[in-house]
């Protein structure tokens, strides 16, 4: 009997505690009290309002929440998936802490809708003797805000992210920090991607953060993905291609990883953007002492005469190749591994030269690399937009393995010198039905009869695991769904309308359905 009634008062307790946080999470947001209209007025009355040389400000976790300056709001992130606020929200007025409260919102009730529309919510900064009402947007991306000149040491990057964080909680991040301009093709538009690094407070440099549940790294990109109307062919490609890799027993052919979230640069709303771990030595799983990556980054091809020009002026630069070497250190002959895939694979004329080219490239990788550039239909990934990841043996023998990057011409987009606008990008439903090749894999087919069954069975594998139409529909829709419902796509879509958003999966559904089967015809044998 007394087992039964301590059972009955902790089953009591235990509801009484999850009726209060109920209770406590309907009368308060981000651990700040919901008023009613009178009450904040009564607030109100008892004092005055801020001139405009007072400052307020909103902080989440202690850090100064993202401020846009052309709509006088701030953008405070929130787990769509989840019931509960995480973070703690806190003010102040000329950086001394300061009371806040909500001002009562019917939208509360339904915070999903609230978000999706761009709803915005107000609250009151408050002292003994002022207060200011500030507009919050609460949006279901992480944000970034940067502030500070690019191109200048000094600058200052928040990171607010309750979504993908791998901390479980609602992480705030807040560094010294350097940006740039990143891509030739960024250049272009008036919506610029970026390439960030991360440094101390000392101003030293290498300061490894994790954002958005990446890896930890100082050196990020900020992809615009502005061509791209859905803004989701880099998200899936990149994503196909770490299925591939999965398959594999080395990391040396592991590609980049991205999330979303929205941007404001000094206070100037900037739209949604790709954050992306770059393709180095890390992610590669390279030894940094003896190592080499080649990127191909241009239609400019190297010869004999211009590979010794390189090597004359040690020069880490050979037409549209470059060398990423960890240190930074030319030394003779740095260049003969890509010298030797060059001469053999693109300048191929012989069973020999085939030979050769065998010794220097993992033959799997290469099988592999052309089937997925096929399945996306990656137009701009044939000769540039390719990581040659090499790996250096003591015997002096190498393996070189072909990596992607900046796959926007993809999943039916194609290039369209008629358009004649900044952008040169169109949907082409006849590339689901159109066989991609390249030199390199053309000359290997030419002298391999092995090769064309080979690239079957792969086909065929990948088929029957993770290469299935509704496997990569369904990816796709989640992906647009979470982009619409955070309310992050209107926005971008309102700030850069040339882009021409879509939020449909149409295009890209139409394109895998069409695409696979074709592919599965094509390739048997």
């Amino acid at each position: 009997m007394k087992k039964q009634i301590v059972l009955g008062v902790s089953l009591m307790g235990i509801a009484f505690l999850l009726l209060f946080f109920c209770i406590r999470e309907r009368v308060q947001v981000m651990d700040v009290q919901i008023l009613s209209e009178h009450k904040i007025k009564a607030l109100q009355e008892e004092r005055t309002p801020f001139d405009a040389s007072v400052q307020t400000a909103l902080q989440v976790n202690g850090v100064d929440a993202a401020w846009e300056q052309e709509e006088q709001r701030y953008y405070i992130p929130r787990n769509m998936q989840e019931e509960h606020w995480k973070g703690t929200l806190g003010a102040s007025v000329d950086g001394v802490p300061a009371f806040v409260v909500w001002e009562e919102d019917a939208a509360f009730a339904d915070i999903r809708e609230a978000v999706a529309e761009g709803h915005e919510f107000r609250c009151m900064v408050y002292n003994d003797s002022g207060y200011a009402l500030v507009s919050v947007l609460f949006t279901g991306l992480p944000v970034m805000s940067i502030d500070g000149n690019m191109g200048e040491q000094g600058t200052r990057i928040t990171v607010f992210d309750p979504v993908l964080s791998a901390r479980d909680g609602y992480q705030t991040e807040e560094t010294l920090a350097y940006y740039n301009i990143r891509g030739n093709a960024s250049k272009r538009f008036e919506k610029l991607g970026y390439r960030l690094e991360f440094f101390y407070d000392d101003g030293s440099e290498g300061r490894d953060i994790s954002l958005l549940g990446m890896r930890e790294d100082n050196d990020w990109q900020l992809k615009a993905m502005y061509s791209d109307r859905s803004k989701l062919r880099d998200k899936l490609s990149i994503e196909l291609w770490n299925r591939i890799a999965e398959q594999t027993e080395t990391k040396a052919d592991d590609g980049c990883h991205m999330e979303y979230l929205e941007l404001i640069i000094n206070g100037e709303y900037r739209g949604l953007y790709g954050l992306v771990e770059p393709t180095d030595y890390k992610s590669l799983g390279l030894d940094k002492t003896r190592d080499l990556i080649y990127k191909a980054a241009a239609d400019e091809w190297p010869n004999d005469s211009l590979f010794d020009v390189s090597e004359a002026e040690q020069s880490f630069v050979c037409a549209g190749i470059s060398i990423r070497q960890a240190d930074k250190t030319f030394y003779p002959g740095i260049w003969d591994p890509f010298r030797t895939f060059w001469n053999h694979g693109y300048e191929m004329e012989s069973q020999e030269d085939l030979e050769v080219l065998y010794g220097c490239i993992d033959r799997q990788n290469f099988i592999e690399y052309d089937l997925y550039y096929n399945a996306i239909a990656g137009m701009d990934n044939r000769f540039k937009n390719i990581i040659y990841s090499t790996v250096m043996e003591s015997d002096g023998t190498y393996l070189i393995r072909r990596i992607p990057w900046d796959q926007n011409y993809s999943w039916g987009d194609d290039f369209d010198p008629e358009e004649g606008d900044i952008k040169n990008i169109v949907y082409n439903p006849d590339l689901a039905e159109k066989w991609l090749n390249e030199e390199v894999f053309r000359n290997m087919q030419a002298y391999d009869t092995a090769l064309p069954g080979d690239m079957y069975a792969t086909w065929k594998s990948w088929r029957e695991t993770f290469l299935k139409e509704d496997i990569w529909k369904s990816y796709a829709r989640e992906q647009m769904d979470y982009l619409v419902d955070s309310g992050a796509f209107a926005r971008d879509t309102k700030k850069w309308q040339d882009s021409g958003n879509v939020p449909d999966t149409e295009e890209i559904e139409t394109f895998i359905d069409t695409r696979f089967v074709w592919l599965d015809e094509y390739l048997k044998i």
